[in-house]
């Protein structure tokens, strides 16, 4: 009876997974890897991203920040939903103090990597939001909504630890196009 049962169950799952990736599973997402000026879907963090895509083949002992669901090239509509991750740190608030191996995420805007290592983030400043350049998750968040102008903006991220202070954990520079309104 048990092998009945798990030959249905097999059966099932195979024709799940077909139903669920259907005959164009081997097609290539518009903005991932083809040249198609198609605007992405930036509301799912896997949206059209394959496993390889999400899960980033880092080197195990290897220090690096990335994107989740964008990447170079891509054209989004403004606002949008952008994620992002660490290997071989943690992350966690600011408030919660100096904790070893840990830190939070920056999204630089339109700006080179800080040349002074030594010295924290800058901050915008508040009434300036609409041009806020240094996007601080002192939080320990990993996504958050920017709305940008349209046009081609720079993205990176810098990693930092409870003092804003880089480690120099950064995610390379990605060019976005935000489309017009």
């Amino acid at each position: 009876m048990h092998t009945k049962l798990q030959r249905s169950c097999a059966a099932i799952a195979v024709i799940a997974s077909f139903a669920w990736h259907g005959a164009g599973a081997n097609d290539q997402s518009p903005g991932f890897g083809s040249a198609s000026s198609a605007t992405i879907n930036t509301e799912s963090v896997i949206s059209s991203l394959s496993a390889f895509d999400r899960t980033r083949p880092f080197p195990v002992a290897e220090k690096a920040a990335y994107f989740v669901n964008i990447k170079d090239g891509d054209r989004v509509k403004s606002p949008f939903r952008v994620a992002f991750s660490v290997t071989g740190m943690g992350v966690s608030p600011v408030k919660a103090g100096k904790i070893d191996g840990t830190g939070h995420h920056h999204i630089l805007i339109d700006l080179p990597l800080p040349a002074d290592i030594k010295q924290p983030i800058p901050f915008d400043k508040p009434d300036e939001y609409q041009k806020q350049r240094y996007k601080h998750f002192g939080k320990g968040e990993t996504e958050a909504v920017l709305d940008l102008p349209a046009g081609r903006h720079t993205l990176r991220l810098l990693f930092a630890d409870h003092n804003h202070v880089p480690y120099y954990i950064a995610s390379k520079e990605i060019t976005i196009e935000v489309l017009p309104k």
